[in-house]
């Protein structure tokens, strides 16, 4: 799993899953800047209720 996909699969259909949001919270630390930029960008798409938390 990468971020770049939990991305785009989650922008394409509007939903994130619960597991991919564990993968976030569980490999934050190990992302470098961009990365890091990406998963702000994702915060700021669910809290504006752009992107669901649910199931595909």
């Amino acid at each position: 799993m990468s971020l770049v996909q939990i991305y785009l699969d989650a922008v394409t259909h509007q939903v994130i899953t619960s597991e991919e949001l564990a993968y976030l919270a569980g490999h934050q630390d190990l992302f470098d800047r961009t990365e890091l930029k990406l998963s702000a960008r994702l915060e700021q798409l669910i809290s504006s209720g752009t992107i669901s938390v649910g199931l595909r």
